[in-house]
This record gives structure tokens, sequence and C-alpha cells, in this order.
């Protein structure tokens, strides 16, 4: 299980912010049209909102804010992704959600940058694909969501968007709760 390989390097709150006593999961996916990824859910149960290794912030679903909000960032982040698809000047390389497989948003980071899941095949095999958010840079990493975050956060994966050098030295990441 990846979210094991990701708490191995970052302790969860002990309260996570906007994670309901009994999720509503189902809800979510009926209005996406599609079922997420256990990985995806079983961080939103252990972290809630926050930003992970001040720098990623991660999606969630029960967030009332609109830019933390799964359902409000898959309208955004989708609405931009199609319309660079139709300009020359920024081209994307993959059909958008709800085109399948398409992108789908998870997450962003703090220089703009988006991480989304290519929804391919069966959802909890959903590679992870990081687009520069200042040009048109797309990098495909075959792993699930929380694998890419405690990968990419030990040095073992290597994201060309990320800044350099970007693994954690001290061991640990700091998950932040806002």
């Amino acid at each position: 299980m990846a979210l094991s390989e990701l708490l191995k390097i970052v302790t969860p709150p002990d309260k996570p912010k906007e994670v309901p006593a009994k999720p509503n999961w189902a809800a979510v996916e009926k209005k996406l049209g599609l079922q997420l990824p256990d990985d995806y859910k079983r961080y939103v149960a252990k972290f809630g909102s926050g930003v992970l290794g001040d720098f990623v912030h991660v999606y969630n679903p029960f967030s009332r804010d609109e830019y933390t909000c799964l359902q409000k960032r898959v309208e955004k982040v989708c609405g931009m992704q199609r319309h660079f698809r139709e300009t020359e000047d920024h081209p994307v390389p993959y059909d958008v959600y709800p085109e399948s497989p398409g992108l789908l948003p998870w997450g962003q980071d703090d220089n703009g940058n988006y991480l989304f899941w290519l929804t391919r095949g069966a959802r909890n095999k959903w590679p992870v694909v990081v687009c520069s958010g200042r040009d048109s840079r797309y990098q495909l990493f075959e792993m699930g969501m929380t694998a890419f975050l405690a990968r990419t956060f030990t040095g073992e994966v290597k994201c060309k968007i990320w800044p350099k050098p970007f693994a954690i030295t001290s061991r640990r990441a700091k998950f932040e709760p806002y």
C-alpha cells in the first residue's frame, strides 16, 4: 500500500481538518461520474486539508474553500486544460476529464503546477501527470498519487518540473493543516 510509504516520512495531524466523521464518498463520486483511487480516499481521511512539505496541496472533496475543494478545482482546472488544448501555443498531450482516459486534477503545488491522474485503466492504477503552470511541460509517472508523493519527497523519483533539489533532507516531511 503506497500510503504506508508516505506515512513513513510524514506524520498526519491528530485531527484532520475538513474530514467528516462519515465521509460520503458515494456522493462525491456520483457528482464526478467516476470512482476515485483508494489511496486518495485514505490520504484525505488521514490528512484532510493542508499543505504537504511546504509545497503540495492535495484537493479535498469535503473542503468548503474554492481553491482546495476537489469538485470546484476539477471544474476550473479542467476548463483551463481544455482551453489550452484548443490553442497551439500551449499543447496538452492528453485528453481532459470527463474524456477517458483524461487528465483529472487532484492537487497543485506552490509554484502553480498542477497534479493530475490520467484516468486510464483501473482507478487504483491511474498514473500521475505533473503539468507545469508556466509552459507546456508534462511529466508522466507510472504510479499512484501517494507513491508519487512519497517517492518524490524522498528523492527516489525526480520530477523535472519541480525545483532542484526537491527531496527532503531530514527524512521527514511536514504536513501543515489549514
